[in-house]
């Protein structure tokens, strides 16, 4: 990859698509921002890359973020498809764990299962616990099980046999017997997504990934062959764990990029946090359709190997993010009386009533312009927004409720500002981390008029506005790096553990990854793997994730003691108390390896822009914070130099954002180029 003229990174948002570009040869920095393109998506990276004078003549590798699988999951729009399960546990997928995740709700309901039982096909065969096969599938038997989904007209099969997560033979042979007669429907065995324990979180794994695979599968080959006509473009994708994958690999492996749009922003953040020496960071990223809210603790992401999302769990490394449908174009509606905003949304079509496509219910963005928190005529991308438009929307709804327009304006934001800073509690307060230690840093489209408020309501002091906020993800991108993940389950006693079988087993994991990335256009000696023990008290269910390094294999004994110290720290921080006397067990071994061929953060951050930003004039104007009617400076960012420092209340307008400065915060531009806001009543 650093043969390449230009690294571009693409975000696909519901509203808007945001690219940001680092051209090698002249070390300068760009962005664009164009309205996304539903239901395709892919001709807006088109735009964007034109727009971005990626042509034919242009060499380029395109880093790109997408949620068109996701949200055809969550919106069950994914593919019709099967799922093979060994005979007699046909019923693991729809019986699940038996539990009730909230145990006092009455009107709880698990979702519907994405494959209904009619669909789910049994295979006489059998591993047993130990790896070792007692039945192996009958070749005939396959053949009419084929047989049999041809004539059902399914896009996708999963494949979940019992144990193959010890042993894979019998799982591979069933794929490849149905790969043989039905070369056009993409067959999912569970093994080459997830090699872990637990039957029914293995099968739902294994059905999310066939159910999304095939619509990520033909909306990258779309995006391929139009990039074709750009020279030596190679195109990566984002995976869900932070790190890139070829966007060859990409379509029959859904899953691993289920969380591929919103991830960027919290790549960025890390590589923020360790230039700006900022350890623990809380991001937001407010767009036009979704607010998404991660954490950076220490300078790294909080990944997690298992997670639920759209109500199933999933056994894939992912960044923990949590996402709630707040955007500017959320919806202000009347429920019985009770003012609600979101999760539906305008979209980019017709949008907000301020962008003058039709749109008539009011939205955020809506509320923003007829605060005068927005310019009227302020332009994004192609767009003017028209605050006569947004406050006849907004007074025509606020009738039903004897508002005023200013009033209902209010509500609007006060109710969204409350959803997100919810959504924060949600990953923070509820988890026992107190939101107080963290600054909170700001980007999308939206979030920078938004942060000031979440802070204050979070108790949060310091908020930080990067540069190029409304393109943060997309910057985020370019410091990506290939990334491979695997795990192997491994149930045993730690004082049991044969730490030279133990590396061995991760040495021939690091061989095979190390080959892949090499291939893949890393440098050897740009390979590293990071070795993690998944370590629990013997009995419990589910285990802690524990660094060991290589060096540590020379001495098991060693080994061992700093294994069960590091083990006991963590379950402190994380529970509060820990058990040193208790016996420990290994549940699972994970690998990361990781090809660096990101861009250094430092060097993004120093470049200068391909295109310098037009300071405007400043002018005052009147905005209505909380209720009050105040005199504001607006302001260009593009004006303040390094050091400034504005009291509010006051507006900083860029190219990709605006940001909010509230009457009791200040505005900095700190040694790096970032916004800064500082509350003046945070509380210690």
């Amino acid at each position: 990859m650093g043969s390449v003229r230009a690294h571009v990174g693409i975000d696909v948002g519901g509203t808007f698509t945001d690219l940001a570009m680092f051209d090698g040869e002249t070390k300068r920095f760009s962005t664009v921002k164009v309205p996304s393109s539903p239901p395709l998506f892919w001709p807006s990276v088109i735009d964007a890359l034109d727009k971005a004078g990626i042509g034919s003549g242009t060499a380029a590798t395109v880093l790109h973020g997408t949620t068109v699988h996701l949200n055809a999951f969550l919106e069950r729009k994914g593919a019709k498809m099967a799922l093979v399960a060994t005979k007699g546990f046909r019923d693991v997928y729809e019986m699940r764990r038996g539990n009730r995740p909230q145990p006092y709700d009455m009107h709880f309901r698990y979702p519907a299962p994405l494959v209904a039982r009619r669909d789910i096909f049994e295979v006489d065969e059998r591993t047993l616990a130990d790896g070792s096969i007692e039945t192996a599938p009958n070749a005939a038997e396959l053949d009419a099980l084929a047989a049999t989904i041809e004539a059902g007209g399914y896009e996708a099969v999963a494949i979940c046999l019992l144990h193959s997560y010890r042993n894979p033979a019998n799982e591979a042979a069933v794929a490849a017997a149905l790969r043989a007669k039905l070369p056009n429907v993409l067959i999912g065995p569970s093994h080459e997504v997830c090699r872990e324990w637990r039957e029914y979180e293995r099968t739902s794994t294994a059905v999310i990934n066939g159910y999304t695979s095939p619509i990520l599968s033909r909306y990258l080959a779309d995006l391929l062959e139009a990039l074709r006509a750009k020279a030596e473009t190679r195109l990566f994708l984002l995976q869900s764990n932070g790190g890139l994958m070829r966007a060859d690999d990409a379509g029959d492996k859904g899953i691993l990029s289920l969380l591929s749009g919103p991830v960027g922003g919290n790549v960025a953040g890390c590589a923020l946090s360790a230039v700006a020496g900022m350890p623990n960071l809380i991001c937001i990223d407010m767009g036009g359709t979704s607010f998404e809210a991660s954490l950076v603790i220490d300078g790294e992401s909080a990944v997690r190997n298992e997670r639920e999302v759209g109500g199933f769990p999933i056994l894939a490394p992912m960044v923990d993010i949590h996402t709630i449908g707040a955007g500017g174009g959320s919806l202000a509606w009347n429920d019985t009386g009770a003012l609600r905003v979101g999760p539906q949304s305008a979209g980019a079509r017709p949008g907000p009533a301020c962008y003058g496509h039709g749109g008539t219910q009011p939205t955020v963005t809506d509320a923003n312009i007829a605060l005068g928190r927005l310019e009227d005529g302020v332009a994004f991308g192609d767009l003017k927004l028209d605050a006569t438009l947004a406050r006849n929307a907004i007074a025509g709804f606020a009738k039903d409720f004897g508002l005023s327009g200013d009033a209902m304006a209010q509500g609007i934001l006060d109710v969204i500002n409350e959803q997100m800073a919810n959504a924060i509690r949600t990953i923070t307060v509820r988890r026992g981390i107190d939101p107080r230690d963290f600054a909170l840093v700001a980007y999308g489209g939206a979030g920078p008029m938004h942060a000031a408020d979440i802070a204050r309501l979070l108790n949060i002091e310091t908020v930080v506005v990067p540069r190029a906020a409304g393109a943060f993800s997309a910057w985020g991108m370019l410091q990506s790096d290939l990334v491979h993940d695997r795990a192997e389950t491994l149930l045993q006693p730690v004082d049991a553990l044969d730490w030279a079988d133990l590396d061995a087993r991760f040495s021939a994991l690091e061989a095979d990854l190390g080959d892949q990335l090499v291939r893949e256009g890393t440098a050897a000696d740009r390979v590293s793997f990071l070795r993690t023990l998944d370590i629990r008290y013997a009995g419990q269910e589910h285990a802690i994730g524990v660094i060991v390094e290589k060096a540590a294999f020379a001495d098991p004994a060693a080994a061992a003691a700093k294994l069960r110290a590091d083990f006991d720290a963590a379950y402190l921080a994380t529970f509060g108390h820990s058990n040193p006397d208790e016996v420990l067990e290994t549940a699972t071994l994970r690998l990361r390896a990781t090809g660096g061929t990101g861009l250094d953060a430092a060097t993004l951050i120093g470049a200068e822009d391909a295109v310098a930003e037009a300071a405007t004039p400043e002018r005052l104007g009147t905005v209505m914070f909380d209720g009050v009617s105040c005199e504001t400076r607006f302001v260009s960012r593009a004006a303040m130099a390094k050091g400034d420092s504005i009291s509010g209340p006051c507006v900083v307008g860029e190219s990709t954002c605006t940001t909010i400065v509230p009457p009791d915060f200040t505005a900095s531009i700190d040694e790096l180029g970032n916004l800064i806001l500082t509350w003046k009543g945070a509380q210690a």
